[in-house]
């Protein structure tokens, strides 16, 4: 196909991967009419169409479906070249595109910060989004590594602990209800949750389900701060991880000692094991894995 660039793969590639338009001119930092544009001319290229809308969403044809699979092939070949590339050029000169869960914001940007002061010259683009939107990102292999509280079940990954995860109970500062308790002596309390879907709130179900456990009454906030804010306040209870807590002035909440908390999981470092890693990626990967940050 004559005229058939690289430019042109990736804004079809971003278009379907975030599902409009707008969200591709966002991510690759063009205007909607140049992304228009770069479809148009793709279309014509290929000779048929690629997108179709329906139900509000945008859709792939036939045709978009194979020219999707042909992006992702040429993209991929292209991000070996550019892995092998820079391995001759030295980790200095090289990319990271890094994505995690809400919750590592907390715990991620000391570690990136620490690797990029040893490496000022590395070029990062870092996403942070709730479980849903990462596990979505790495779907359609748009980042070189995620973080994860609760790694989505896939045989394509590679998952890998490097960092404790800790689940504790807290209360308001005033809070006068049972203490040193079991999770059930508490349900009669008001308990602020995340929503379905996010790592935190997955592994309190797991824990739930297993000890027979139905809360009573329950608030659901789709933040951690909110969360946190709403308990100092005195609004409820809540589940989160010691990480969260760890930007809250001491006097603004009270830990419980409730049996079998703190729950104890990890945070994982994903990859998938089809997208070759740069040189920059894998060092980063390995600094956490190995703590060197």
């Amino acid at each position: 196909m004559n005229n058939l660039t690289f430019r042109l793969l990736e804004v079809f590639q971003e278009v379907v991967d975030g599902g409009s338009v707008t969200a591709a001119s966002h991510s690759l930092a063009l205007s909607q009419p140049t992304v228009s544009l770069q479809l148009k001319k793709l279309s014509q290229i290929v000779g048929l169409p690629l997108l179709e809308h329906f139900g509000g969403k945008v859709h792939m044809t036939e045709a978009g479906e194979a020219t999707y699979l042909c992006a992702q092939e040429v993209l991929t070949s292209q991000a070996k070249l550019s892995t092998h590339i820079q391995a001759l050029q030295g980790i200095e000169t090289g990319s990271l595109k890094l994505a995690a869960v809400t919750t590592a914001k907390y715990i991620i940007p000391p570690m990136l910060s620490a690797f990029c002061k040893a490496h000022p010259n590395i070029d990062v683009h870092f996403t942070i989004g709730n479980r849903q939107q990462i596990a979505a990102r790495l779907k359609q292999n748009r980042d070189d590594i995620y973080i994860f509280s609760q790694p989505p079940e896939d045989e394509s990954i590679q998952a890998s602990a490097f960092l404790d995860n800790q689940l504790v109970v807290i209360a308001p500062p005033d809070y006068q209800g049972p203490d040193n308790c079991t999770l059930q002596d508490l349900l009669d309390e008001k308990f602020l949750l995340r929503e379905n879907g996010s790592g935190t709130r997955k592994a309190i179900d797991e824990y739930c389900l297993k000890n027979n456990i139905t809360f009573n009454d329950l608030m659901i906030i789709e933040s951690n701060e909110a969360i946190r804010l709403s308990v100092a306040s005195g609004l409820g209870l809540a589940i989160l991880s010691k990480h969260t807590l760890a930007q809250a002035a001491p006097d603004n909440i009270r830990t419980l000692n409730v049996t079998d908390f703190p729950l104890r999981s990890s945070w994982y470092v994903v990859t998938r094991k089809s997208r070759p890693l740069s040189l920059t990626a894998h060092a980063f990967k390995t600094s956490l894995l190995e703590k060197k940050i």
